[in-house]
């Protein structure tokens, strides 16, 4: 059960909606290191971590996760940097969280550099077991701002249109809250929001049973998250699919009330579980690409 554990904890982090104070949009401001490259490290069954900087504090960790609404940072970090929080509130899963935001002057990581964003505050420990330290999640507010490519074997990020030629694809939906694609359970098409952060397949469990009567319960475990213990579910489904390529059959159900929940949305896919060398963001085309 322990990878059903991490799955749970880490597709947890994802925040759909923030509430409270709003911001401008982050200004996008030309960055000093040269190329469209930066160097991650995978981590935790596919995790990508970016070195960043925050209003000038190097050696920053960051966690770059898709199915992230916002841009967070560790609480930590908020308190080093002196920053004064607002209330807000966010939507994890199960339940609706009073955390804060703040604006930060500055965050950079690779070649990216944004001013004047809003982020999170959060305590982000439940994220040690990546075996290192986590600052900070990139979230989508800044990661849909363009195309981008993660290379796991090559362990680097690519900002910018690339060549998808031989990828396969599926369409991808993106807007401010999401990114989702349509995924193939039993013979039936379900949107799912397309995960960076998370290793493996995480299910509503009440929209699973809506939608199948043949899958299989295995055992209930606990896992941390933002909000504190999660409590879930593991399971077998029938045939999952993405694009044609069968995906693990083992997914991790979690429990959500109707108004928890993104429209239309079954659960979050964890690119990870691809297995893929190359996994693409193409905006410019509205596609999600991969290759083995």
């Amino acid at each position: 059960m322990r990878g059903s554990q991490t799955i749970a904890a880490f597709v947890a982090a994802s925040l759909f909606e923030l509430f409270g104070a709003g911001s401008a949009p982050a200004a996008k401001t030309k960055a000093e290191s040269p190329g469209n490259e930066m160097a991650v490290e995978i981590h935790a069954g596919g995790l990508p971590i970016a070195q960043g900087i925050v209003n000038g504090v190097g050696n920053l960790r960051f966690l770059m996760d898709t199915g992230a609404t916002s841009t967070a940072i560790d609480r930590k970090l908020a308190e080093k940097l002196g920053l004064q929080g607002q209330a807000a509130q966010v939507i994890s899963f199960d339940k609706k969280l009073a955390l804060e935001s703040a604006q930060i002057q500055e965050i950079s990581f690779g070649p990216e550099r944004f001013s004047n964003v809003r982020v999170m505050i959060e305590d982000l420990g439940y994220l040690r077991s990546l075996g290192s330290r986590v600052d900070g999640i990139i979230g989508l507010d800044l990661l849909r701002r363009q195309s981008f490519l993660v290379d796991y074997a090559r362990k680097r990020v690519v900002f910018g249109p690339s060549s998808t030629r031989g990828m396969h694809s599926v369409p991808m939906y993106a807007n401010g809250r999401s990114i989702t694609v349509p995924v193939e359970l039993g013979g039936r098409l379900v949107r799912m929001v397309a995960d960076t952060g998370a290793p493996g397949t995480v299910f509503y469990e009440d929209t699973l049973k809506d939608l199948l009567a043949n899958y299989h319960l295995e055992g209930r475990t606990d896992a941390l998250s933002i909000g504190g213990p999660v409590e879930n579910t593991t399971a077998i489904v029938p045939r999952l699919r993405l694009g044609g390529q069968d995906l693990n059959r083992e997914v991790v159900l979690v429990s959500a009330p109707g108004a928890s929940k993104l429209s239309g949305v079954s659960g979050y896919l964890g690119l990870a579980s691809l297995d893929a060398k190359q996994v693409a963001f193409s905006f410019e085309t509205n596609q999600l690409l991969w290759k083995k």
